[in-house]
């Protein structure tokens, strides 16, 4: 390789790598404390496949969940997880009214929305989710959350999904979101 073509590529490739990054859309945590409860607030980008869509449209059934740890990240040792909570949502076509219903699984509210768009939406920003009463944890120590999302179908049989297993998947994994507890 020439000398030219060497500082091109120096100069080029770290570009490309910052563009490609820099452009991808990332979620973000926080967390608050009300009332004794430390609580969270997530936004990232929640995006249904076509194929999600299409499944919706023939009555399945989608389950959105949230998978949150808490963990105290000690700097001389190996972290410790301090307690696991699960945030379910329900989304499913009613075909009679045409609206999307997205039920929590937790606390049982229901929101019907119109379109695939504001579902979209609904669930890329979810709000006041109690994590921890702050009576369990120390204030001294670091405590870092890590949220884990997916999609998974529901009412598809096992054989089913072993025959499906070239087709598409209607799953689907986020990247996971960190964030500290205390700021």
């Amino acid at each position: 390789m020439t000398r030219k073509r060497q500082y091109l590529v120096f100069i080029y490739l770290p570009l490309f790598f910052w563009l490609t990054q820099s452009f991808s859309e990332e979620g973000v945590g926080s967390s608050y404390v009300r009332d004794g409860v430390y609580y969270s607030d997530v936004q990232f980008p929640f995006k249904l496949e076509p194929t999600q869509t299409e499944a919706l449209s023939s009555g399945l059934t989608l389950s959105f969940q949230l998978d949150f740890s808490i963990i105290d990240v000690r700097s001389w040792g190996i972290d410790r997880e301090i307690g696991t909570l699960s945030q379910t949502y329900s989304i499913r076509l009613n075909a009679f009214t045409g609206r999307y219903l997205i039920t929590n699984l937790n606390i049982g509210t229901k929101v019907d929305l119109f379109s695939i768009q504001e579902v979209e939406s609904f669930l890329s920003s979810i709000q006041n989710i109690p994590l921890v009463d702050d009576s369990i944890l120390d204030i001294e120590k670091n405590y870092q959350v890590i949220m884990q999302a997916r999609i998974t179908a529901e009412g598809i049989s096992q054989w089913m999904k072993a025959l499906s297993f070239w087709r598409e998947s209607l799953d689907t994994e986020f990247e996971a979101i960190e964030w500290k507890l205390l700021d």
